[in-house]
């Protein structure tokens, strides 16, 4: 019996050795799986954000859009659109041959801003608004170190309107701007080509009315200007007699 009793918890002991063994191994398949997802969503992320946003060139721009608070998205208003997911801005623009033009509709009210020039506050040409119920304001800014300050000389805001949409809870920041400033001082660049990238930066307190308060979302990313269409020549033999 005692030898009997022992092979039994010999077997016993293998049984479970073999069960951990499998529990291991089935562990580790899970552990890896999970990773493997971790790693495809944060690649996927990291790719959706290396998109680099591109501003389209059309001379007839000043014909299409309408700065009045409101983006007409079915009549394609804008040639093109971005969509932040970090701030929940959307920036509709577009540019002509002296002009850009930008609108930024997020939900909410309180305030949103772009910066063109630079990855970071610093040196960057802000334009910064806001909505409430009592009044709408719209300021263009330079950044100094971890701040901002409302930018000197001539206004070069060309036109700009802010509205809110009480049934889509959405507040529309709508402006044009030179596509040359090279009267401020201060910015990372002077102006914009066309064909050239460039670093922008976007944030978000929907909060707040104050342009001294901190934002509540941020972020930074890097656009290009599309190349203008190459003229079509005339053709030669409408010259020919």
């Amino acid at each position: 019996m005692p030898v009997i009793q022992l092979d039994l918890n010999f077997k016993t002991i293998k049984m479970y050795e073999r069960r951990n063994a499998m529990d291991r191994k089935n562990f580790k398949t899970v552990l890896f799986v999970i990773l493997t997802l971790i790693i495809s969503l944060a690649t996927a992320q990291e790719k959706g954000k290396a998109q680099t946003p591109i501003i389209p060139y059309d001379p007839e721009l000043e014909d299409w859009v309408s700065v009045d608070g409101f983006v007409d998205v079915e009549s394609q208003e804008y040639p093109n659109s971005f969509f932040d997911p970090i701030t929940g801005i959307t920036i509709h623009w577009g540019y002509d041959d002296s002009l850009l033009y930008i609108a930024l509709s997020a939900k909410g009210m309180g305030w949103m801003a772009i910066g063109l020039g630079s990855p970071k506050m610093d040196k960057s040409n802000i334009f910064i608004g806001y909505y409430t119920d009592d009044s709408t304001n719209l300021e263009n800014h330079i950044g100094v170190g971890w701040s901002h300050k409302p930018a000197g000389g001539a206004n070069l805001l060309e036109d700009w309107e802010i509205d809110y949409d009480d049934e889509t809870d959405e507040m529309v920041i709508e402006f044009t701007y030179p596509l040359n400033w090279a009267g401020l001082k201060g910015t990372a660049i002077t102006e914009l080509k066309p064909g050239q990238s460039y670093s922008l930066i976007l944030a978000r307190n929907p909060k707040s009315s104050s342009f001294k308060a901190k934002h509540a979302k941020k972020s930074s990313y890097t656009f290009a200007l599309a190349p203008k269409p190459e003229p079509v020549p005339e053709d030669s033999t409408k010259n020919k007699k």
